[in-house]
């Protein structure tokens, strides 16, 4: 394990019936790190997301979090520890208000926290002028950003994101994109990136890991994605024989 790493996988599988998610997966993450995870639908994305969040739990392997084994910990003891979440299908609360929906993590986070501190949150992510409303009548772009603001609410000091820019206009990947460079910059947050939208993601991160059929096929910088055959079968196929 590197002296510096944040978050540490080591040989990671899960099956889910006959089905192979993932096989072996092993990466680092740094300490105020952004990495990209990117692959084909059913390359095991989201499965990798939910094991490190704690919603599911690996058949083997093991993950550790600043240098603790954090394998059997429910979501919420790691929501705590730092770990904060997105979902590309957001959970929100509908039926309450923008700011109640920011209360709800600070007041789990302990002492201290109020409604001054949610109001600072939803300025940081643009929202601050609909704090009032209740959260079902936000568009897809805000409820997005609403998300994020639940998220940093615990103060993680890793980010999961699933498919951030998902269903999102160009205008509102560009905004969510620029507010992710503005937070990293701003409170040194680490972020795993799980996305399809590869144009977006290559502005924001140096380093992506590409998934297919739950294997790592390539760990590198994102251009190099483009050279590497093995990546361009998995997008694709296997009669692909480049330009």
């Amino acid at each position: 394990m590197e002296e510096m790493s944040l978050l540490v996988v080591e040989e990671v599988s899960k099956s889910f019936g006959g089905n192979r998610a993932l096989d072996g997966v092993s990466f680092t993450l740094g300490e105020g790190e952004i990495l990209g995870i990117v692959g084909p639908n059913g390359s095991g994305k989201t499965t990798l997301l939910n094991i490190l969040s704690g919603i599911v739990r690996q058949d083997s392997g093991t993950v550790l979090f600043m240098g603790r084994p954090i394998d059997g910990l429910r979501p919420h003891l790691r929501a705590k520890m730092g770990i904060g979440r997105t979902f590309q299908i957001t959970r929100i609360f509908s039926n309450l208000t923008v700011l109640e929906n920011v209360m709800i993590p600070l007041h789990y986070g302990g002492p201290g926290s109020d409604r001054d501190r949610a109001e600072e949150i939803l300025s940081m992510v643009g929202l601050i002028e609909m704090k009032d409303r209740r959260a079902g009548g936000l568009s897809l772009a805000q409820r997005k950003r609403l998300e994020l603001a639940r998220a940093l609410a615990l103060q993680p000091k890793v980010l999961l994101l699933d498919e951030v820019f998902a269903g999102l206009n160009p205008v509102s990947i560009r905004e969510i994109l620029d507010l992710l460079k503005t937070l990293h910059s701003e409170t040194g947050v680490a972020i795993i990136l799980v996305e399809h939208v590869l144009k977006a993601l290559f502005q924001i991160t140096r380093r992506v890991i590409v998934l297919s059929e739950g294997r790592i096929i390539y760990e590198g910088p994102p251009e190099g994605m483009a050279e590497s055959r093995e990546v361009v079968k998995a997008y694709l196929g296997e009669r692909y024989e480049g330009p």
